[in-house]
């Protein structure tokens, strides 16, 4: 597993000028999940590792719900699960948001070897596989629409390309 550098990291107490400013972007993404179903998923640790190379997929105690009213008091970040009239919280050491926005590592400052990931749940894509197919192309205002058809199957896909894409596309071919 490709490990990729965190886009916001943010440390209770510390003096990097930048800390402020990360706490405001975690601040927004944690905001930004209100009604949104999450995964809330707690692994052992110590914190010399990385959070991203833990094994995040499901145990018995992980929970996946829909947040409701997400926000920051403070330090704190507070949420209720959808249909709960419960406030719970959690009050970070050090909080690590991933390059790709999609999960936020939370340290409790009440458990010490405990790291928590909140994020949305990963998508499930279903592969189409398609024998054979022929393929047209169209192109035209800066794009290229590639079409694979499995005729026999009765299946085809379509894939609109920007110039960029289709640059790599080609890359991959033989």
């Amino acid at each position: 597993m490709s490990v990729q550098p965190f886009s916001a990291t943010w440390l209770y107490g510390s003096n990097d000028p930048e800390n402020a400013a990360y706490f405001e972007t975690i601040r927004q993404w944690w905001v930004s999940l209100a009604g949104k179903s999450v995964t809330w998923r707690q692994r052992l640790l110590d914190r010399a590792t990385d959070p991203q190379t833990l094994d995040w997929d499901a145990e018995r105690f992980d929970d996946e719900f829909t947040i409701q009213g997400p926000e920051v008091r403070g330090i704190t970040f507070y949420y209720k699960k959808l249909g709960s009239d419960l406030e719970r919280n959690t009050t970070p050491q050090s909080l690590k948001l991933s390059a790709n926005g999609q999960y936020l590592y939370i340290y409790p400052q009440s458990q010490n070897d405990v790291v928590i990931r909140v994020g949305q749940p990963e998508a499930r894509l279903e592969t189409i596989a398609l024998n054979n197919p022929t393929a047209t192309v169209k192109t035209g205002g800066g794009q290229c629409v590639l079409t694979l058809i499995d005729r026999p199957a009765g299946q085809a896909v379509e894939v609109t390309l920007n110039a960029e894409s289709l640059l790599a596309l080609k890359k991959l071919l033989p």
